[in-house]
């Protein structure tokens, strides 16, 4: 199989910031994802979900920093691919009458609301959910596409960005005081960012989204892939001379 090499073993996680987690990707098509703890309550707040098979990998993850996965309440999704968002279909059967909310933006909660798999599985890939033992189904998600903001707890408010060129679900979340930014597949780390060619995708709007979040003030870079990064303004002015150099 063309993805047999993915990999349920433990996402290494650590806390970036105090009640802010970090959990790497599994190898193959997985993606970083990020845990937000109320301090309060104990309720977790997760980013992105994963591809289904890694789920394992993140709660084992999760247990060894002392975060029970029963204490997720609310999935904020950052776009539609499946890399993202397969690992909801998982959690919702671990918590059967009392499922997480999920939040997606635009297309991305409209793809989930009708369970379009052909959108969840960009381009020509060859790749289907039975290769990830998962299976696509119509999901509640609440729409942000009105919504500038969520509050997470009480220290973390994140401001919502429409960023696509990566896909047309794409969005950022942004903490100016904490100065996160939590932008999916825009862009990563040295200088990378997201690919352009699947359906939904532009090089023109990438360049000018990620010009957007390069004007603004930020110091955690928390991507949905590779390493993140405590010097974010450099990183993403780094990704958009990148990205205009193609031009």
């Amino acid at each position: 199989m063309f993805f047999s090499g993915i990999s349920s073993s433990k996402k290494k996680g650590k806390e970036v910031l105090e009640n802010l987690y970090y959990f790497s990707e599994n190898p193959m098509l997985d993606c970083n994802q990020y845990i937000i703890k109320d301090s309060e309550s104990n309720e977790l707040t997760l980013f992105d979900a994963g591809n289904g098979i890694s789920l394992k990998g993140l709660i084992d993850g999760m247990r060894a920093l002392n975060l029970k996965f029963q204490n997720i309440t609310k999935v904020y999704l950052t776009h539609e691919h499946v890399d993202h968002v397969l690992g909801l279909y998982p959690l919702m059967n671990l918590f059967k009458d009392r499922p997480p909310e999920i939040y997606a933006y635009g297309e991305t909660a409209k793809i989930l609301q009708k369970g379009d798999e052909a959108k969840i599985f960009p381009g020509n890939l060859g790749i289907g959910p039975s290769m990830f033992n998962v299976k696509v189904v119509p999901l509640i998600v609440k729409d942000l596409i009105n919504i500038k903001s969520v509050k997470v707890n009480r220290d973390f408010n994140f401001q919502i960005f429409y960023t696509p060129g990566h896909s047309l679900g794409s969005i950022s979340y942004y903490e100016p005081n904490k100065k996160v930014l939590i932008p999916g597949d825009l862009v990563f780390t040295g200088g990378s960012f997201g690919r352009y060619d699947f359906p939904g995708g532009s090089l023109k709007t990438l360049t000018d989204s990620i010009k957007f979040v390069n004007n603004l003030d930020t110091k955690y870079l928390l991507p949905g892939h590779m390493g993140i990064s405590t010097q974010a303004n450099q990183q993403v002015a780094l990704s958009y001379r990148m990205v205009q150099s193609i031009w």
